[in-house]
């Protein structure tokens, strides 16, 4: 697999065939870094505008350290997953401090990046021979070699084959080449074979198991959890409260919610000294093998009601807020304040 015609085979058809992406016009570890963190578990299309508004306002991995964390959770919100944006701006502290890692082991001491995250930054941006593994990385090998494992045991298998296959030379070309013969060529539902530059190499086309790799796992069950949320406006402001700590969307604006729907209202009206009044409308999320159904509720406040903390729908619009609640605000500001 290794062979000197399938290295050249691969580059030739990268350098040829290579999206021109933003972060690879440049060497800058800092720049490859954040774009490799939004990459996770977001598409390439959704991460390019986010990715250039980031570099506008945090050009370095200094002005990312010295910034007040509601700007940055600000400018990530969109991408969800927030603890990526936590760990990316703890991160950059901790580079401040004690300097740029300079080996894969050490960016792995950075919050926020594993094997795969190290091993991009290294390789792409530092030229340093180390491999990786990604989704893409794992479907081509498990299609080159014919692995039918599935889970922990593929990715194993993966991560073996990379290093044994690595330019050595040209790594961060090369771990690019894999990652994007996989994102465009060997796709998960009907791979364009005719188009792949190694498919001579390709066990599984050989053998017409093409679409039966790679091997699903058995998925995971879903938890079903139901919270409900609470309007309050009061002279045409809403009563909007932080995340706490340890709980889904830390640090980012809400309006009141509880987590458990049976106790919520006893909880809810204790917090806020409202009272429950119409049932408004109930939204489904997903986070991490949780499905949440979010019901929204319109309250009405008391005397007690905290409304010195209520912001106008301008204020509220400017404060980071978590995708569900940006969506129940959204859907309902013409009749909480009077805006199309």
């Amino acid at each position: 697999m290794t062979s000197p015609e399938f290295l050249a085979s691969l580059l030739a058809w990268y350098e040829a065939n290579k999206r021109d992406l933003p972060w690879r016009r440049t060497s800058d570890p800092y720049a490859i870094w954040v774009s490799e963190i939004m990459l996770q578990q977001t598409t390439v299309a959704t991460v390019i505008p986010f990715w250039h508004k980031w570099m506008e306002r945090f050009p370095t991995v200094e002005s990312l350290a010295t910034a007040d964390e509601q700007e940055v959770l600000g400018h990530w919100q969109g991408l969800g997953y927030y603890s990526r944006a936590r760990n990316l701006q703890k991160g950059a502290r901790q580079v401040v401090e004690e300097g740029l890692p300079t080996s894969a082991e050490g960016w792995k001491q950075i919050p926020g990046i594993g094997d795969y995250t190290s091993g991009a930054i290294a390789s792409i941006a530092q030229g340093l021979p180390v491999p990786l593994v990604d989704g893409n990385v794992e479907r081509v090998y498990s299609r080159l070699m014919a692995d039918f494992s599935v889970g922990q045991t593929l990715k194993k298998n993966a991560w073996d084959w990379a290093k044994q296959t690595l330019a050595k030379d040209r790594p961060g070309d090369w771990n690019q080449a894999l990652m994007e013969l996989g994102a465009t060529v060997c796709t998960p539902q009907s791979p364009q074979c005719h188009a792949c530059p190694v498919q001579w190499a390709c066990r599984a086309r050989e053998r017409g198991q093409i679409d039966q790799l790679p091997q699903k796992a058995p998925k995971r069950e879903w938890k079903h959890l139901s919270h409900q949320a609470w309007l309050i406006v009061s002279d045409g402001k809403l009563l909007i409260e932080q995340v706490p700590k340890g709980e889904w969307w830390e640090g980012l604006w809400q309006v009141p919610r509880a987590i458990n729907s049976e106790s919520g209202t006893e909880e809810l009206s204790a917090r806020t000294h409202a009272v429950r009044a119409e049932e408004l409308l109930t939204i489904n999320h997903v986070v991490t093998h949780h499905k949440i159904s979010l019901t929204l509720y319109r309250a009405i406040p008391s005397e007690k009601t905290p409304i010195h903390s209520a912001k106008t729908w301008e204020e509220v619009l400017a404060m980071p807020l978590s995708a569900p609640q940006r969506k129940i605000l959204t859907r309902h500001r013409s009749s909480l304040f009077g805006i199309d």
